[in-house]
């Protein structure tokens, strides 16, 4: 599959709303925003957002198939760090090369950017996404104990990270 990573822009609010809000809604654990947040949310919102320049996307021709954040950490003491966040590719791209070659574009870009690290955070009761990560070089570094509660329950999330200059 030939898929294509670049930054997102307030023209494609439409489709990113449309793969968020499934990413919300079918992993409400994994994610810091809820379904209904998103929404309430007005699409002048949306496109804000965007316009940031931290979200990107994985295109498949002309269609969005994963989203995720790249944030840069904003203190010049730490600008060696990059966090990795939201990331979500399609189900329907489940078992492909898609989410690797996402995954491949970010950590490229981060490193063309001087990144030392990457950064994220996985909900503990994610065992696919944790495999794909530790698969990927990341390394538990600790536990965010309640990091969310959906319907009342307190949800973990460990912390990875990624050295990128070893």
């Amino acid at each position: 599959m030939i898929v294509e990573t670049r930054i997102l822009t307030p023209a494609d609010q439409p489709q990113w709303r449309e793969i968020r809000l499934e990413a919300l809604e079918r992993f409400p654990e994994a994610f810091l925003t809820t379904a209904d947040e998103q929404r309430r949310r007005a699409a002048s919102d949306d496109r804000a957002q965007l316009a940031q320049g931290r979200w990107r996307g994985l295109f498949h021709g002309q269609d969005l198939i994963g989203i995720g954040a790249l944030i840069p950490m904003a203190y010049a003491a730490a600008a060696h760090r990059f966090e990795i966040g939201a990331l979500y590719v399609s189900e329907v791209h489940w078992g492909t090369d898609a989410a690797q070659s996402f995954l491949n574009a970010l950590e490229a870009e981060a490193r063309q950017k001087g990144a030392l690290q990457l950064e994220l955070s996985v909900a503990a009761n994610n065992p696919r996404a944790i495999r794909f990560y530790e698969r990927n070089g990341f390394e538990r570094m600790g536990i965010q104990p309640r990091a969310i509660i959906v319907d009342g329950v307190g949800q973990d999330d460990f912390f990875y990270v990624k050295m990128l200059d070893r």
